[in-house]
C-alpha cells in the first residue's frame, strides 16, 4: 500500500475512533444525571425506612409506615424525575426566572411579583391546617435530600443554563398550586377583552359577540362605559407571552370526566373516567404514583411539586376533575390623583399601597420597580413590555386593578389530602369545603355503588349575575360581597339517569349566582351524553373507546348550514362539487386519514374570518379568537339565528347574506387547500395538516438537539370539539408572520392541547386500574421513560396497573430504599 494511502487510512480510522469516542463520552455525560432506581440512599429527615418499587414503565409504589415518610419519599422521587420542571414552576410563581434567563423574562417576573403569589402563600402559611403543614414539611425535606445528593450531577438543563437548584420550601409547593389556578383561569382574558370590544365597537355591536350576553345580563353595561380611558389589553398580552414562554398554550383548558352507576355497567359497580385537557409539553404535567402507608393509601396522578394525588382513587372512593371555567377574578378601572398616590373610592381619596420591589437579573443590574395596590388588589395595567420599551404614542390608558380568588387565603392541599383519605361521600364533600382554585367539577364514585358530583370553587358574591366586564372602581357597587357558601354550590348524588358527565359545559341551567359565561361549546358533552345514554350497559373497553372518540356534534351542526346554503346553487367547479358530496356523506368523525375534516376545518376558519374581520380588523380579530370557545359558540349562534348583520361585509357596497358568506367561505377554503396541497383532494388528508409535536422548553435552539429532546410530529385526528380533544390554536391561523424562534409557536392546525392523561377505574375490578400518559414518567430526555408511553397514547392503549402490593412487587423491575441516617 502506498504511503499516502496508509496515512489516509490511519487518519480516517483515527477520526472515526475519535468520533465514536466523543459520541460515547457525550452519551455517558448526558446519561450521568439519570436517576438511580436501585440505590440505597441514607437520608436525613426520615423517621423509618421507605421502600420504592418501580414497574417497567417507571411507575413507583411507595411503601412507608407513616404519611410523613410517604410524603418525604414522594418529594424525593418527584425531584429524581422532574427537578428542572419543578424548579422552573416555582421560579415562575415566585418571580425569579430572570436569575436564570436574564432580560427576556424580566417582565414575567414583574408580572408575578405584582400579582403577589409568593407573598400571599408566605403571609398565610401559618394559617394552614396542621396536616397540610406536616405533609409540606416532609415533602420539602425529601426534595432537598435529593438536591443535596445530586449536587454536581444535576439534570442537564441546569448545566446548560449554568445554575444549581436552591432549597425547596413548603411555600414553593403552594406557589405551584396557585400557579396551576392561574393557568386554568380564563377570566383574566375575558374581562379585559370583552371590555375592549365594547369600547371599539360600541355596546350594541359588541353585545352580539359576547357569549350568553342577553341571558346573563342585558343591562349590566354602564351607560358611560365608552367614556372611560382606553381599556388596554396590555395585561392579557403580557400573560399570553408568559404562556408562550412556558408552553402553557391553547385555551380549551378543560377536560372530560364521567361515571356510570352499577346499573349501567357490565361489572355491576361504578366505572369512572377522566382525561384532563392541558397544553402538551415535555415533560408532561402529571406523574403517576401509588402510595401505601398506615395513614395514606392512594393511587393516581400527582403534579411534581405538590404532595398529593390530585386525581385518582383510594381504597374506598375515586374522584376525577374537569375545569369549572369559573369567573374567579374581576378587574376595576381606578381613578388616580395627579400624583398617583391616591385613588378615588366612594367620593373619597384613599391612599394607594405603594411598595418597592427588586429582583436579580442574570448578566444585568437588579430590576427595581413599584407594586401599586388598592383595597381590591394589585394594579396590573402597567405589566406589559410596550409600557417600558416603547413610547405611549399619546394613548391615555385606564389604571386597572385586579381581584382574584387566588389571592384569598385557601388550603387546597388540605382539601385534596382530605379527599385522598375520604372513606365515603360525606368525607369527600367535607374535604371539598376547603377547595378554592382552580374551580373544579369533582365527579365521584365509591365501592358502595354511589356516584356524585360537587362544583368546588370559590365564587365571588357580586351585586349582579353579570357577564364579565371591567368594572368602575370609583364605587363599591361592584366590590365582592363575600363568597357563595359551599352549601349552596351545585351538587348531585345518585341521579336517576345513573350517570354523571362534565366537559366544561354550563354547570347548571338555573343558578342565582354568576359562575361563568365562557363555557366550552356543548359538542363534547353532547357526544358523551349520547354515548352514555344510548347504550344501556358499559364496560372499561367502552370507556377506552369513548375517550379516543373523534366524532364532532358541532361539525354536524355547521355542515348542515353549508349544505343548505348550496341547495339551490349551481356548482361548476369540480373540487367544489366533490367537497360538497364528501360533506354530505360525512359521518362527522375527524379521522386523520380522511380529507373531509380538512375541508371542514378550513371552511370554519374562513367563515369566522369572513364574518368578523371586516368589522373587527386584524388586531382585534386575533384578540377575539384567542379564547377559542368564544368564536366556536358565537358563529354557531349566528348560523342558527340567521339574523346577525355581521355576515354583511362592510367593505363592499352590497348587503351580503348568511348563505353568501357560507358559500364564499367554502370556496375560499378550497382555493387555499389547492394552493397548499394541490388540486388532488386525495392529498388533503387531515393528518397531513393536523399534527402533534411534543416539545421541550429548549426546543428550537438546535435541530440536532431537537431530535433528542422533542417527540414527534405525529399525524392525529380530532379537533377542539371532539371528546379526544386535539385543539389547534385559532389565533395562530390569523398570524401573518410567525416567529419560529419561540419554542411553543406552532404551524397552522398543529395540535397544541389535549388529553394530558387518561384514567379509567372499574369498582367491579378493584385490584387494577387503567391509565396512560402522552409521554412518560421521566423528565430526563435521555431516560428510557421520557416518551415510552407516546405510542400507546396515540393508539388509545392503556397500562393496566396492579394495585395489590404483592402483585405489584412481584412484577416490579427496580427497587430503591430510603434509609434514615
Amino acid at each position: 500500500m502506498k504511503r499516502w494511502k496508509k496515512v489516509a487510512v490511519a487518519i480516517s480510522v483515527t477520526l472515526v475512533t475519535l468520533l465514536i469516542s466523543i459520541t460515547m463520552i457525550s452519551y455517558l455525560l448526558l446519561r450521568r444525571s439519570l436517576p438511580d432506581y436501585n440505590a440505597d440512599y441514607f437520608v436525613d429527615g426520615l423517621k423509618e425506612e421507605v421502600k420504592v418499587y418501580r414497574d417497567e414503565n417507571a411507575v413507583p409504589m411507595i411503601i412507608a409506615n407513616n404519611d410523613s415518610d410517604a410524603a418525604f419519599a414522594l418529594g424525593f422521587i418527584h425531584a429524581q424525575e422532574r427537578l428542572f420542571q419543578m424548579d422552573l414552576a416555582r421560579r415562575a410563581g415566585e418571580g425569579r426566572l430572570s436569575e436564570v434567563f436574564g432580560n427576556k423574562t424580566v417582565l414575567f417576573d414583574k408580572m408575578f411579583r405584582t400579582i403577589g403569589i409568593y407573598k400571599q402563600v408566605s403571609d398565610t402559611y401559618e394559617r394552614l391546617n396542621p396536616l397540610s403543614k406536616k405533609i409540606l414539611v416532609a415533602y420539602s425535606k425529601g426534595v432537598n435530600e435529593f438536591i443535596k445528593k445530586s449536587k454536581g450531577n444535576n439534570p442537564i438543563e441546569f448545566d446548560v443554563l449554568g445554575y444549581d437548584p436552591y432549597e425547596w420550601k413548603p411555600e414553593h409547593s403552594l406557589v405551584i398550586g396557585k400557579l396551576m389556578g392561574w393557568e386554568l383561569n380564563v377570566s383574566w382574558w375575558s374581562d379585559i377583552a370583552f371590555a375592549n370590544l365594547i369600547q371599539k365597537l360600541g355596546v350594541e355591536r359588541a353585545k352580539e359577540l359576547l357569549p350568553d350576553y342577553p341571558q346573563n345580563a342585558p343591562t349590566i353595561i354602564p351607560s358611560n362605559y365608552q367614556s372611560f380611558a382606553e381599556i388596554s389589553t396590555d395585561f392579557i398580552e403580557m400573560d399570553r407571552k408568559f404562556r408562550e414562554f412556558t408552553g402553557f398554550v391553547g385555551t380549551h383548558i378543560g377536560s372530560n370526566n364521567w361515571v356510570v352507576g352499577g346499573s349501567k355497567s357490565i361489572s355491576g359497580k361504578p366505572i369512572i373516567a377522566n382525561d384532563p385537557h392541558l397544553a402538551f409539553t415535555l415533560p408532561g404535567k402529571w406523574f403517576f404514583v401509588l402510595i401505601r402507608s398506615n395513614e395514606w393509601n392512594v393511587d393516581g396522578f400527582t403534579i411534581p411539586g405538590l404532595p398529593a394525588v390530585v386525581i385518582g382513587k383510594n381504597q374506598n372512593i375515586s374522584w376525577v376533575l374537569t375545569n369549572v371555567m369559573a369567573d374567579d377574578s374581576d378587574f376595576y378601572i381606578e381613578k388616580f390623583d395627579d400624583n398617583r398616590n391616591k385613588y378615588l373610592f366612594n367620593n373619597q381619596w384613599k391612599d394607594l399601597s405603594i411598595t418597592k420591589d427588586s429582583f436579580a437579573v442574570k448578566d444585568s443590574a437588579n430590576y427595581i420597580f413599584e407594586i401599586v395596590k388598592t383595597h381590591r388588589g394589585p394594579v396590573v395595567s402597567e405589566i406589559h413590555p410596550y409600557n417600558l420599551l416603547y413610547p405611549d404614542a399619546g394613548r391615555i390608558k385606564s389604571n386597572i386593578s385586579m381581584r382574584w380568588t387566588g389571592l384569598e387565603f385557601s388550603d387546597e392541599l388540605f382539601a385534596i389530602q382530605s379527599v385522598n383519605r375520604a372513606k365515603n361521600w360525606i368525607d369527600f364533600k367535607d374535604g371539598l369545603k376547603h377547595f378554592t382554585l382552580p374551580g373544579q367539577n369533582f365527579v365521584y364514585a365509591d365501592e358502595m355503588g354511589n356516584i356524585g358530583y360537587v362544583c368546588a370553587a370559590k365564587l365571588p358574591l357580586r351585586s349582579t349575575a353579570s357577564p364579565t366586564l371591567v368594572y368602575d372602581g370609583t364605587t363599591d357597587l361592584y366590590d365582592w360581597k363575600g363568597f357563595v357558601p359551599f352549601e349552596e354550590m351545585p351538587k348531585l348524588f345518585n341521579p336517576t339517569q345513573h350517570f354523571i358527565a362534565s366537559a366544561n359545559n354550563k354547570t347548571v341551567e338555573s343558578f342565582k349566582y354568576h359562575i361563568s359565561n365562557v363555557w366550552e361549546p356543548s359538542s363534547r358533552i353532547e357526544r358523551i351524553n349520547d354515548l352514555l345514554g344510548i347504550k344501556k350497559i358499559h364496560s372499561t373497553h367502552d370507556f377506552k373507546r369513548y375517550q379516543t372518540d373523534f366524532v364532532s356534534p358541532y361539525a354536524k351542526k355547521i355542515v348542515t348550514h353549508i349544505l343548505k346554503a348550496f341547495e339551490k346553487t349551481k356548482v361548476n367547479d369540480e373540487n367544489l362539487k366533490v367537497s360538497l358530496r364528501l360533506l354530505q356523506n360525512w359521518n362527522f368523525e375527524l379521522n386523520s386519514k380522511s380529507q373531509v375534516p380538512t375541508i371542514y376545518t378550513h371552511f370554519l376558519f374562513h367563515l369566522i374570518k369572513n364574518t368578523f374581520q371586516d368589522e373587527l380588523g386584524k388586531e382585534l380579530m386575533k384578540e377575539y379568537v384567542f379564547l377559542a370557545n368564544i368564536p366556536y359558540r358565537i358563529i354557531n349562534e349566528f348560523l342558527e339565528g340567521n339574523i346577525s348583520t355581521f355576515f354583511d361585509n362592510v367593505e363592499t357596497p352590497r348587503l351580503e347574506t348568511k348563505d353568501e358568506i357560507i358559500r364564499k367561505s367554502l370556496v375560499d377554503a378550497i382555493v387555499e387547500l389547492e394552493n397548499k396541497a394541490g388540486k388532488d383532494i386525495a392529498n388533503w388528508q387531515w393528518g397531513s395538516f393536523h399534527k402533534i409535536y411534543f416539545k421541550h422548553m429548549f426546543s428550537g435552539a438546535n435541530s440536532l438537539l431537537d431530535k433528542l429532546i422533542n417527540c414527534g410530529p405525529y399525524e392525529i385526528g380530532g379537533d377542539g370539539t371532539t371528546i379526544f380533544n386535539t385543539e389547534y390554536t385559532f389565533q395562530e391561523l390569523f398570524e401573518e408572520t410567525r416567529d419560529k424562534t419561540k419554542p411553543y409557536r406552532s404551524e397552522p392546525y398543529e395540535n397544541k392541547l389535549g388529553p394530558s392523561m387518561r384514567y379509567i377505574f372499574d369498582f367491579g375490578d378493584p385490584n387494577y386500574l387503567n391509565f396512560i400518559l402522552p409521554n412518560g414518567q421521566s423528565g430526563h430526555f435521555m431516560s428510557d421513560h421520557y416518551s415510552d408511553m407516546t405510542g400507546m397514547w396515540l393508539k388509545g392503549e392503556y397500562i393496566k396497573v396492579p394495585l395489590i402490593s404483592d402483585e405489584f412487587i412481584k412484577y416490579s423491575v427496580n427497587f430503591l430504599k430510603l434509609i434514615p441516617n
